[in-house]
């Protein structure tokens, strides 16, 4: 969906995006993380024109973004930032409907779509419709500015720390009401955030920048198990990055298969930090395992996942 090639962005003398180089693929989440000013949000602000590179192109879906004329290029990308920027002297239903009016959509079909979307954001379109933003809590604020990125079905959504002014109860609904729809549109999502735990539970790909330039990037699990440097190691966890693997390892990496344990089985599918919260609530050291996809049974003991020293394996 989205190739950035040597992307680069200078901002007087100093380099903002250096010869950033980077593959989305289509219907992933992928997200930009690193320390302020390393370059994320340039770079999305780059994907859509907000702003113009000094070297590279931006390829969507194959085609070069600088041929297509800006206005068009953002009505088929949806953006989501973290100020949300709601009209709040228009209604919840015309905030939503703005990009579909704009494209000459008949008002039947915009209000359809409205309601289609408030639907798949998780407000009554009954009881939210009418009513102004300034009506609306924060994170309800956000999921309406989710729903009108969404207005037009675009393929491709960019978010810049959309969630990071909100409380972490409201943040981790949004972040689930995110997989949620992503899962049911699958929609390519490129977003930027500071927040590795974030990083880690939405994307399937992080590409970590540091000064402009892509340091590292892969799956959750290849950055912490196989951080590329020091900087790399530290941003995803440092001492923390053992924990987070087991938030990102199925438990079927470390079943013994063929042997059995007592109880109601875990999914292989599972992660390793649900079977060990597992064991240590039910105070036990071994738990059976089934695989559903292939019928395959075995169990997982704490030695699979704690080495006898302690040290997470």
């Amino acid at each position: 969906m989205i190739v950035l090639d040597r992307l680069t962005k200078r901002f007087g003398t100093t380099l903002a995006v250096d010869n950033l180089s980077l593959t989305v693929p289509n219907g992933s989440i992928c997200a930009l993380v690193g320390a302020s000013g390393c370059g994320k949000s340039t770079t999305l602000r780059l994907i859509n024109r907000l702003s113009e590179p000094d070297g590279g192109h931006v390829l969507i879906d194959g085609t070069d973004a600088a041929s297509l004329a800006p206005v068009a290029l953002r009505r088929r990308i949806g953006y989501v930032i973290q100020s949300i920027g709601l009209f709040p002297h228009w209604s919840i239903a015309r905030n939503i409907g703005t990009v579909p009016e704009l494209l000459g959509w008949p008002a039947h079909r915009v209000a359809q779509r409205v309601d289609e979307l408030l639907d798949l954001v998780g407000l009554d379109p009954a009881r939210y419709r009418s009513r102004r933003p300034h009506e609306l809590s924060g994170g309800q604020q956000q999921r309406v500015g989710v729903a009108r990125a969404l207005a037009a079905d675009p393929d491709l959504l960019l978010m810049d720390e959309p969630f990071g002014a909100l409380d972490p109860v409201t943040r981790d609904g949004l972040q689930g009401a995110l997989l949620d729809i992503q899962a049911r549109t699958r929609k390519t999502v490129v977003i930027v955030t500071h927040d590795i735990d974030e990083a880690i539970r939405l994307a399937s790909l992080i590409a970590v920048l540091d000064g402009g330039r892509l340091i590292q990037q892969g799956s959750p699990h290849e950055l912490l198990a196989r951080p590329a440097n020091a900087f790399v190691e530290a941003f995803v966890g440092g001492p923390r990055r053992g924990l987070r693997l087991l938030q990102v390892t199925p438990v079927g990496e470390r079943t013994r298969y063929g042997m059995g344990a007592e109880g109601v089985p875990i999914d292989a599918g599972a992660t390793l930090d649900v079977a060990l919260e597992r064991m240590v609530t039910g105070n036990i050291d071994r738990i059976p395992v089934l695989d559903r996809a292939t019928g395959r049974s075995g169990a997982l003991s704490l030695t699979d996942i704690v080495a006898p020293d302690g040290a997470l394996r």
